[in-house]
């Protein structure tokens, strides 16, 4: 994504990646330690915590999300979501409220405008 305007949350507690990793880690990150979450997935705490931290609306962001308790989080959050069938199948997935569902993230297209927008474009 472009910029720093993106953030990663997880259940876990720590974002593992070497020196040799692809893994570029965010410099907003919300994790499962995080002193200030007071409630996890399936609550939308982490999502909204970090919208806070970047300074975005949560209604603004669009989250992806695999897990069913983490599509229920950024629902209720009132962002838009995709679903990715990465570690759950379609049907375990499908009616959690997710905007879109896709197989992998290479369904997913994103184009930056000139004005920093950006647009998804999903392709069947």
């Amino acid at each position: 994504m472009p910029g720093q305007d993106w953030v990663r949350t997880a259940s876990h507690p720590v974002i593992l990646a070497d020196e040799d990793s692809s893994i570029t880690i965010p410099e907003v990150c919300v994790t499962a330690d995080d002193s200030r979450l007071l409630r996890g997935k399936p609550f939308p705490d982490p999502f909204l915590l970090a919208a806070a931290d970047l300074g975005v609306d949560p209604k603004r962001a669009v989250i992806f999300e695999d897990s069913p308790s983490g599509i229920k989080a950024a629902v209720a959050a009132g962002s838009t979501v995709i679903a990715v069938c990465t570690s759950h199948k379609r049907e375990q997935i499908e009616n959690l409220g997710a905007h879109f569902v896709v197989e992998t993230m290479d369904q997913v297209k994103v184009v930056q405008h000139a004005d920093g927008q950006l647009e998804f474009t999903i392709v069947y």
